[in-house]
């Protein structure tokens, strides 16, 4: 038999990927869709935790992945986002995580992954690393009568909004910071002051003219002296430029010149990507920067199921990969696996017999697996 030409071993390769992804999603659980009742769909649920730093009452907008309360399967624990200006963007990073990471057409280029996203009481407050009084214009500004209260608020999220996330719900030890705007400051004010508390920080657009650009002239002496091992930064740039600037653009510049200073000062150890947005204002710019925050973060993440169900050992050496890059130990999930195993039963029941073994070692109580495996060996020794 003469071999296939190469156009079309990649026909089939496609062809095999594109019925793999369909019969993953179709053999996916109910509960992979948005959970519903009544005619009304449940993307989240509303918590809260009384701060005695911050003296008040916050609420919290709480995503878990649809796997989480699918009880048929191991219950696993998921990594966090924590979500800055946590009622405008709650949407937009819990849709990305569904699409991209519970296996929607076979996807699983991000892990599922929870999100706490922290609705704002008073942003100003909240969301400074410093008292100002004047903007960008050098004007008084009597709006930012109350700012400075970022570090109280920071403490609020370390000491107590984690902690009560941590026993409340199924987390793994892996989290991310997500901010744009003022938040974006906060988010780099979080990597100077506590850079132990999360794995990854995303400032999206970020207000680095604030208070005389305070941040910005942190900036070299900190990355010059800082241990920022394990730890991931994206920075993520609308076009904030006007054609009626006739002078310098502080908000514009100040994040052009805190890439420069990265790239000349970044810490051995600090993953870190910047991307520009031409085509992006202020306000558009957070969709696509979370979107492409998530891949770059996970860039290894991507699971290749062909590569799977033809090398079932893939997945252990896939997995180790992550693991190391997380800094946790992490797992397929035992849908994952007995999905593949499913699919496999149909082509090489050897490699579904390997997968299956995989699965009951990774979750021994895994009735499904034991059961596939009981019926494809009787099967086997019947022939």
């Amino acid at each position: 038999m003469s071999p296939l030409p190469n156009s079309d071993v990649v026909m089939l390769r496609t062809s095999r990927l594109a019925a793999l992804g369909v019969v993953l999603a179709a053999s996916a659980p109910a509960q992979l869709a948005p959970r519903s009742n009544l005619g009304t769909i449940t993307i989240g649920r509303v918590d809260s935790i009384w701060s005695p730093t911050l003296k008040e009452q916050r609420k919290i907008l709480i995503y878990t992945p649809p796997s989480y309360d699918d009880t048929s399967f191991t219950p696993q624990h998921y990594p966090v986002v924590y979500l800055l200006d946590g009622d405008a963007h709650f949407h937009s990073v819990t849709g990305l995580l569904q699409i991209l990471g519970t296996g929607v057409n076979g996807t699983y280029v991000v892990p599922e992954m929870m999100v706490v996203a922290i609705p704002n009481t008073d942003r100003t407050r909240d969301l400074t690393p410093t008292h100002a009084t004047a903007g960008t214009d050098g004007k008084p500004a009597p709006g930012f009568k109350t700012s400075g209260g970022g570090p109280n608020f920071l403490r609020f999220v370390k000491s107590e909004l984690i902690p009560h996330i941590d026993s409340a719900y199924r987390t793994a030890p892996y989290r991310m910071l997500i901010g744009h705007s003022l938040g974006g400051i906060m988010v780099i004010s979080a990597l100077y002051t506590m850079p132990e508390t999360f794995n990854s920080y995303v400032a999206i657009d970020p207000s680095l003219w604030w208070d005389d650009r305070t941040l910005l002239r942190q900036a070299k002496g900190y990355f010059t002296r800082a241990s920022l091992s394990g730890r991931t930064l994206f920075v993520g740039q609308a076009n904030t430029l006007s054609p009626d600037d006739t002078t310098d653009n502080p908000h514009y510049s100040s994040i052009v010149r805190f890439n420069s200073l990265l790239d000349r000062y970044r810490p051995e150890g600090l993953r870190y990507a910047y991307k520009y947005y031409p085509n992006d204002s202020h306000g558009s710019v957070p969709l696509i920067a979370e979107y492409d925050a998530l891949r770059f973060i996970f860039a290894d993440y991507n699971l290749n199921l062909v590569r799977a169900l033809d090398e079932p050992s893939y997945l252990t050496n896939h997995y180790r990969q992550i693991s190391a890059s997380l800094g946790y130990t992490v797992q397929p999930s035992e849908r994952t696996l007995l999905q593949l195993a499913q699919f496999a039963t149909q082509r090489d029941t050897s490699k579904a017999i390997a997968l299956l073994d995989m699965t009951t070692r990774l979750y021994p109580g895994s009735r499904r697996a034991t059961q596939m495996l009981r019926q494809l060996r009787r099967s086997g020794s019947e022939r």
